[in-house]
Order: C-alpha cells, then structure tokens, then sequence
C-alpha cells in the first residue's frame, strides 16, 4: 500500500517497536495497517469514532493472514478511553485534526490514564503555536519533531513524551533554513499570522513575533 509523505514521515519516526501502538482517529486505517508491517512486536489499535469507518477496519483486518493477537479495533471517543497494560508503554498517534481538539484529546487522554507512561507522536493541521504552547503546559517533553512537505501542504510531526523533560519550543527546533522546504513554510506562517493581524486590535501575536525572529538569526 503507497502512503502519503505524511504518513510515512509518522511510520519512521516510531523508531522503535511499543507494546501498543494506537492509530487514533483512523479513518480508513492506513496508517495502522503501515505500522502492523513495520512493527512485528507491537499490538496495533485501530480508534475511530465512526462506526462505519470501524467496522470497514476490522472487516478488512479479519480477512488477512494477520494473527488477531496483532490488531483490535475499538469505536470510541478518544477522550474517554482507558488504556489497557498499565504497565506498557503506549504511544498514540493522532493526526489530521486541529491543534485545539488535539489538545483536548491529549488532556482526557492524560487525566483518564494517570500515572501511565504514554508517548503521543501528534500531527495536526492547524493551531500549531497554541498546540505546541498547551503541550508544554500539560509537563510533556520533546522526543523529536519533523517538518514535512505532502504535495502542496506542510505538516510538523511532533513527538512528545510523559517522560521526557525537554522543553516544546512554540515555533519548533527542527528549522532548518538551508533547506527550501523549511523556508517555504516559514513564509507561510508568517504571512498566516500578519493576515490574523490585520483582522485584530493587535496585530503583534507572539506567533509572528517568533517566527519574524527565526529569519533575524
């Protein structure tokens, strides 16, 4: 199965195999069926909560070879799920919503699932400063972080850790301005936010202010 830049960006940067993987928000379980291949040693979960989408996954799931023991899916709002293996490291990958249901999604999943070691590898496609800033504020720390480029669109990935005390920058530490593809999207959010300041009192969002900074460097 050919995935998106994006998706396979999200499979590389697993790294490295979990008891559990979580393939949040599934839609049609692509990713999911990606990391089944590419990480032998996890259990995949497929999350969706559409129960069409669910039951396509998990009829299409029942028809391969694939050992049952490898996969589950579950038709349920993430933010009321309750992780199972307590004591296993879980990591939930949730990609293709806003920054602000993200948000609260991170928040439910942290407060339904306290003192249990969780990674969340996040994606969103909007609100990025406000994600980035929230993260922070719930005491998650930086694992990695990516900028990636999907035919015409720019997604960050970024990878964040219960146990990790390394600070989220707001605009990111993955910049590299060498590279056209970092400086196109640069370009991008700046105009984003003096269009956000021109509608606005004050047009000196901490965004913009940050990321006119990053050219001056």
């Amino acid at each position: 199965m050919k995935l998106s830049a994006r998706l396979e960006a999200l499979v590389a940067m697993v790294g490295a195999p979990y008891p559990h993987i979580w393939d949040c928000c599934c839609d049609h379980g692509y990713l999911g069926y990606q990391l089944l291949e590419t990480y032998p040693d996890s259990v995949i979960h497929f999350v969706d909560v559409v129960p069409s989408l669910v039951a396509q996954v998990d009829q299409l799931l029942t028809g391969t070879a694939l050992p049952p023991d490898r996969w589950q899916t579950h038709c349920v709002d993430l933010k009321t799920l309750i992780l199972p293996d307590k004591r296993q490291r879980h990591l939930m990958i949730i990609a293709g919503v806003g920054g602000d249901l993200m948000v609260e999604m991170v928040t439910q999943l942290l407060r339904n699932n306290k003192h249990q070691s969780l990674d969340f590898l996040l994606c969103p496609i909007r609100q990025l400063y406000k994600l980035r800033t929230e993260l922070n504020q719930l005491g998650l720390g930086l694992v990695d972080e990516a900028i990636v480029k999907d035919g015409r669109h720019f997604y960050e990935l970024i990878y964040v850790s219960t146990g990790s005390e390394r600070k989220i920058s707001s605009v990111g530490d993955m910049w590299d301005l060498t590279n056209p593809v970092h400086r196109e999207y640069l370009a991008l959010n700046i105009e984003h936010y003096e269009r956000m300041g021109a509608q606005v009192a004050n047009p000196a969002h901490p965004a913009l202010q940050a990321y006119r900074k990053m050219l001056r460097c």
